[in-house]
């Protein structure tokens, strides 16, 4: 959904979504979405950001029909310690260059409340023939991620979600991820997923979860 790519970034434990968003017009071409999910494992680039336990999480997407966005997103977060949270908000702007590939830039900024280690990230995105291809860079650890994502419709309602991504540092070693994911769209508003992620350096993890869109 190359509208507003950043969602695979951020919803790393959902690699793609069979749902389709209810969005709340507002008039003058722009449109307001919310959603929310309860996931057993936050899960972000193949690493776990909520100790392989529970997290809840929730956003928000205002989106123009000229191709500009603007979003904020929060989940909680556990480093190890005690639970904390993370809130991040960004802007971008997509557009279609044909009815196959489309084209998105943006910035997210990542904020992990008594945590640290705020940081900013570019990216570009694009869309071919239904492969979702995004590059990001992190201006802190000043470190690239590439990735690629590629769906397939399984069954109704039901959609295989593919997952390849590598880290690449400035300085020192890179490590890859790759996932999986299986999702179920209810309707238009919910869905359930579960799925597996390797990371290069961490041990396998695996996520079961439900998402709700309004």
């Amino acid at each position: 959904m190359m509208k507003n790519y950043i969602n695979s970034g951020l919803a790393a434990v959902l690699l793609a979504s069979t749902g389709s968003v209810a969005a709340v017009e507002l008039g003058n071409g722009t449109s307001l979405s919310f959603n929310a999910a309860l996931v057993s494992n936050y899960l972000f680039r193949g690493v776990t950001l909520s100790d392989d336990d529970f997290a809840g999480q929730a956003g928000a997407d205002l989106e123009h029909e000229s191709g500009l966005y603007a979003g904020i997103w929060g989940s909680s977060y556990d480093n190890g310690g005690d639970t904390e949270y993370e809130i991040d908000w960004w802007a971008g702007y997509g557009f279609d260059v044909n009815e196959n590939v489309s084209l998105d830039f943006g910035v997210t900024r990542y904020y992990y409340a008594d945590v640290g280690g705020h940081t900013t990230e570019y990216y570009a995105g694009a869309g071919v023939y239904g492969l979702g291809l995004g590059v990001f860079y992190d201006e802190t650890l000043e470190s690239w991620y590439f990735e690629g994502n590629y769906d397939f419709d399984i069954a109704e309602n039901t959609t295989l979600s593919t997952h390849a991504g590598y880290a690449e540092p400035d300085e020192g070693d890179g490590a890859y991820d790759l996932g999986v994911t299986v999702a179920y769209s209810f309707n238009d508003y919910a869905e359930a997923f579960g799925g597996v992620v390797y990371h290069e350096d961490e041990d396998e993890a695996f996520v079961i979860g439900v998402n709700f869109y309004y």
